[in-house]
């Protein structure tokens, strides 16, 4: 395999269950752009709820994405990809400082933060600077399985394996200004940063330049299609565009997918209110929770970003992926710029008989937000 060798960066790659992303990065003096990036929908059961199912179909997409991208042209075989965020875990914990080596400390207090054997687990730590008699540790971990399905798949679509990463991490990276390495303000602000996907919701809490904790949701941007499709008996396709294109406002489609999807947004903010509420408990003197962002494909849905601010009186707002990179969305409206139209009769009843054309176009950069952060960790690395 021949690469362009304007660039030497690794390919950052997001692997879901659904689907399959990736941005390569360049750097040029203190500029960092996007030199290659690409997206492709997978068939379902390839991917099951982040376990790998059909390792040869998998990899074959991935080469056949990789090497027709939509944007630019690669120039590197290496990849930093990530580990699902419903089979991994990450958490900062307190321990007591010991002259013990590091490593013995953290195997003695992992299993009682961690809900899996230590001999079954690969795992990782980062020491964050306390003043006190106590250490703050951020532990990271992940299943053996799991990390060996990950590292057998790149291995099978021919790729050099750089580093796995959990998720979060990857997501923080890409969406905080205070994770770039030259970030010249102050480290005050703490963030609920929530990951809206096509299989699952999570949340995390970032405090002053580290992650806290991660939750996982069971509400997705599929159950939120299927709940349309169910009540409207319409196809999917056409309850995913209505989803995208009318959200929660109430003046498309006479309000209807609005009142369909409320009942998911009561179930999220609930969710949230309680994580919110953990860490008030918990993490008290780090002060309150200061934003809310949102990402991944339901990052977009039309006012859900209102009703979270209003009903947690918290600001939120979808995020910015390409806060830490030298672009703007122009560049590449043909793959961040999704157009959607809906013409369907929503409402049989109603006293508008004829079916009406609705139509959004959506800012898809935060469906690239976990690739850009994994492209990023290439280029950060090797300037530490």
């Amino acid at each position: 395999m021949f690469f362009n060798n304007n660039s030497t960066y690794p390919i950052g790659l997001d692997i879901s269950d659904l689907s399959l992303k990736f941005v390569q990065l360049n750097k040029i003096r203190n500029k960092i752009t996007i030199q290659a990036m690409g997206k492709t929908s997978l068939p379902a059961g390839l991917i099951e709820g982040g376990e790998i199912k059909n390792k040869e179909g998998v990899a074959k997409k991935i080469k056949k994405l990789i090497a027709n991208p939509q944007f630019g042209k690669i120039s590197s075989g290496e990849i930093i990809s990530c580990l699902p965020e419903t089979k991994t875990f990450i958490k900062l914990i307190e321990v007591e400082r010991t002259p013990n080596p590091m490593r013995e400390i953290i195997s003695n207090e992992i299993e009682k933060h961690i809900p899996m054997p230590i001999n079954e687990m690969y795992y990782d730590w980062q020491i964050i600077k306390t003043p006190d008699s106590k250490q703050s540790v951020l532990i990271g971990a992940a299943p053996q399985n799991i990390v060996s399905q990950y590292a057998n798949l790149l291995k099978e679509a021919k790729y050099s394996i750089v580093a796995l990463e959990i998720e979060p991490i990857s997501i923080c990276r890409s969406l905080l200004a205070e994770e770039a390495l030259k970030f010249e303000g102050a480290f005050e602000k703490n963030y609920g940063i929530i990951d809206i996907g096509a299989k699952r919701t999570s949340m995390i809490i970032y405090s002053k330049n580290t992650i806290l904790f991660t939750v996982s949701m069971p509400i997705s941007g599929e159950e939120a299609t299927n709940r349309i499709a169910r009540t409207l008996k319409i196809e999917a396709s056409q309850a995913e565009k209505a989803k995208i294109v009318c959200g929660f406002d109430e003046r498309k489609a006479d309000g209807i997918i609005k009142n369909i999807l409320s009942d998911m947004a009561h179930e999220l903010i609930k969710k949230m209110r309680e994580t919110i509420e953990f860490y008030n408990a918990h993490f008290s003197g780090r002060g309150p929770i200061n934003e809310i962002l949102l990402c991944g494909g339901g990052a977009n849905i039309k006012k859900l970003d209102e009703i979270i601010s209003k009903e947690l009186s918290i600001p939120a707002k979808p995020g910015n992926a390409l806060i830490n990179l030298s672009e703007i969305n122009g560049k590449f409206s043909d793959i961040l710029k999704e157009k959607h139209i809906l013409e369907i009769d929503l409402n049989k009843e109603s006293k508008n008989k004829k079916n009406k054309l609705l139509s959004i176009t959506q800012d898809a950069s935060l469906t690239f937000s976990t690739a850009i952060g994994l492209a990023l960790r290439g280029i950060f690395i090797e300037e530490i």
